[in-house]
């Protein structure tokens, strides 16, 4: 499927928060718990899909509003 499942997006965070402090990968400021958005790596339109290799943490306006 090319959306993230519920465990998907949580392998992701886990993934990305064990390493360091969660940063938003467009922009690179730290995110908050309460503020985060799953972000496709491959874009949905140019065939990415919803598996946690193509995830990336960022911040939701980060991800609807600067990438698109």
């Amino acid at each position: 499927s090319a959306d993230f499942s519920r465990s998907n997006k949580s392998e992701v965070f886990i993934k990305e928060a064990f390493t360091s402090a969660p940063r938003c990968a467009i922009c690179g400021g730290l995110l908050h718990k309460h503020s985060i958005s799953i972000d496709h790596i491959l874009r949905k339109q140019d065939g990415g899909l919803g598996e946690p290799d193509n995830g990336q943490l960022t911040h939701p306006y980060c991800n609807t509003g600067v990438k698109n």
